[in-house]
């Protein structure tokens, strides 16, 4: 009873700074503020509480996280100058998709080409990231709708349904945004103005060639370096600096500029620019990948840590770390359920389950065997068949012997950026992709064969089209159309 007396206090002082709004993005517009309600406290607090150990102090520290959760998924969210929502256009299109991932009603697939009826029912995807991002600067929206054209045609043509699009790859944006500044790569220089949105065109092209898109985002990063002169005025991140960062919000590392995964104002900050998106663009999905703290340094959170064990915490470091990346995921994926039940959120993380837990302080075999924290789960087995430790065969059974949750699925990433290229960690399989033009075609037949999985993802757009991956594409290709046995 004693330690409910601080935890009370805890609770209606966040109850209380949820109703506060950040200063830094001035031109943020507030929305209602929607009540936490008790079946909504009772959803996260069940969620909470059978995931981790039963001791009370765990009980008392996710109790707290549940509620930090709820907070951050029911706060006042970015309202767009728009009068009519991306929620609204959803209402009236047609419930055919192109892909049967969601868990909220069964999906149609539409033929992409030449599939036999075996593989209408799987997701066949591609990551297009900011490195496959066609530059919007110097170009008219039509020239560009050509080049966006053109990309979705090629992802059609190889008998591809879904595109996971870099929307935000640091603290920037490849779509028009009013919480963070256009991308280097999408604007030429970051947080410079653009005639049109690009994603717009994007999209639109996507829909020209029936392909679903999921809008994929990076939590934490700010920066690949960590030169804070590169930052726009208009980046939150460059706010807060300038602010002096007193509450250690941002991390400037060696490796570049992050958002302190153990701060809730991120995780509300993050939050807000999902909701953005998906209040402004008919998509089907949000995803986010494997980068979640920055590093094991204790520099990275010492402020908050030092603050919880001063407090009475008892945690250790590393429970504490996944506590914080545990409470944000199923944060963002009730606010994404909250905007539109509909959409998929997926994550993409590490193919080694030890190096997510200790490295990025990532509990995927958590969210893979609990609802609440995603609907699709696609590890990068970015492997080939004769890696000398982390073989392709191996990884893949092993994600698909994890307890699975009643309507969380699994889908397999793979890597067309190796073919024709040496893999020097692969040990004695280091030549492996130099001297094969079938390793895409056969991992995909070995993911078909698996009935716990369904479907798969290419990593990268940019090498579909690479001609030093010819023969590897091709032979894809005809394996993606080929009948699968057992997949019906």
């Amino acid at each position: 009873m004693k330690k409910l007396i601080p935890l009370i206090l805890i609770i209606c002082l966040l109850l209380t700074s949820c109703q506060l709004r950040s200063e830094i993005i001035p031109e943020e517009t507030e929305t209602f503020t929607e009540a936490v309600t008790t079946e909504k406290f009772t959803e996260y607090y069940y969620h909470t509480s059978v995931q981790t150990e039963t001791t009370e102090e765990s009980s008392v520290i996710n109790l707290i996280t549940g509620i930090a959760s709820t907070i951050a998924s029911t706060a006042p969210a970015f309202k767009p100058n728009k009068t009519t929502t991306a929620k609204q256009n959803r209402t009236n299109k047609v419930t055919e998709k192109a892909t049967v991932i969601s868990t909220t009603k069964p999906t149609t697939t539409k033929t992409t080409s030449a599939a036999s009826p075996a593989v209408l029912n799987e997701l066949r995807g591609v990551w297009i990231s900011c490195y496959d991002h066609i530059s919007a600067a110097g170009k008219t929206k039509a020239e560009y709708r050509v080049l966006t054209d053109t990309m979705f045609k090629n992802i059609k043509d190889l008998g591809l349904n879904t595109a996971f699009v870099h929307l935000r790859a640091f603290s920037d944006a490849f779509y028009q945004s009013e919480i963070y500044p256009y991308s280097s790569y999408i604007a030429g220089k970051e947080g410079a103005t653009l005639p049109f949105d690009p994603f717009a065109v994007m999209l639109e092209s996507a829909k020209k060639y029936e392909i679903s898109v999921h809008g994929w985002i990076n939590p934490f990063r700010v920066s690949a370096k960590n030169d804070i002169s590169l930052l726009s005025n208009k980046n939150p991140a460059k706010a807060i600096i300038d602010s002096g960062n007193t509450e250690g919000e941002i991390c400037i590392l060696s490796n570049g500029i992050y958002y302190n995964p153990s701060c809730t104002s991120n995780h509300q900050r993050i939050i807000d620019g999902v909701r953005e998106i998906i209040s402004k663009y008919d998509i089907d999905g949000i995803h986010i990948d494997d980068y979640f703290y920055p590093s094991i340094s204790e520099s990275v959170d010492k402020k908050q840590y030092s603050q919880y064990k001063a407090e009475g915490g008892t945690l250790t470091l590393s429970e504490w770390r996944k506590n914080s990346v545990n409470a944000f995921v199923s944060a963002l994926y009730s606010a994404v359920k909250s905007a539109d039940p509909s959409l998929v959120f997926s994550i993409s993380p590490a193919a080694q389950l030890d190096k997510n837990l200790n490295e990025y302080y990532a509990d995927c075999e958590l969210w893979i065997s609990k609802s609440g924290y995603a609907d699709l789960i696609i590890p990068q087995i970015y492997f080939g068949f004769e890696h000398e430790t982390l073989a392709f065969n191996s990884l893949l059974k092993k994600w698909s012997n994890l307890s699975r949750a009643s309507g969380v699925k699994l889908a397999c990433g793979i890597a067309a950026y190796k073919c024709s290229t040496k893999d020097k960690y692969a040990g004695t399989g280091a030549t492996e992709w130099q001297n094969n033009t079938d390793i895409l075609a056969r991992q995909l037949k070995a993911i078909r064969n698996n009935k716990n999985y369904s479907g798969f993802v290419i990593f990268s757009y940019q090498d579909l089209t690479r001609s030093s991956c010819k023969a590897e594409i091709q032979n894809l290709k005809k394996a993606v159309n080929a009948t699968a046995s057992g997949n019906s």
